[in-house]
């Protein structure tokens, strides 16, 4: 898990927890993507994503265990492919954008969840940051992503592109949305 190496150490004090969140570019660009002979059809271009957390010391607060008082998320593509003779177009890239800023949001909504976590040792709290993990990489993130390339047929539908890009946008600028009602 992307979490073992986060819980290394302790240290006494208490304060308020702050998580960030960072792209990594933070706009794609086609040098962003190996150019490959096949893709699955319909696709003309391929991305997953890799969550990475800062390493930082656990806290040790009167027994309870919380995660460093503040910690950043980045997320990078881990795989990133076009077709070589396919349309490199901008409708393409901005739909590929979107599938970035839907692993940014899916990240936001874990950034809120590990802020509150705690535990009564290392090993609960490793389970905890685990299952948090799961819950939005392994699970939330697949099922936005397969909704998105369902509902906008891959960026070939324009008018639920663009409703899909707005609702987008609008999970970012606040930070909470988790895009729940947009799975399969």
């Amino acid at each position: 898990m992307a979490f073992a190496a986060v819980l290394h150490d302790t240290e006494r004090r208490s304060h308020t927890m702050a998580i960030t969140v960072r792209p990594n570019p933070a706009q794609l660009s086609w040098a962003n993507f190996t150019p490959v002979p096949t893709l699955p059809e319909p696709r003309n271009a391929v991305i997953d994503f890799s969550f990475n957390v800062q390493n930082r010391p656990v806290r040790n607060t009167g027994g309870v265990f919380q995660l460093a008082e503040t910690l950043e998320i980045t997320v990078s593509p881990r795989v990133a492919r076009v077709l070589r003779t396919g349309s490199r177009t901008p409708a393409l890239l901005a739909h590929e954008q979107g599938h970035l800023d839907i692993a940014l949001c899916v990240a936001w909504a874990l950034a809120a969840q590990l802020q509150t976590l705690s535990a009564p040792d290392q090993g609960a709290l490793r389970t905890a940051l685990n299952n948090a993990y799961s819950v939005h990489v392994d699970d939330r993130l697949r099922r936005v992503q397969e909704g998105y390339d369902l509902w906008t047929n891959h960026g070939r539908d324009a008018a639920q592109q663009t409703m899909w890009l707005s609702a987008i946008a609008t999970a970012l600028s606040t930070h909470a949305a988790t895009l729940q009602n947009y799975t399969l």
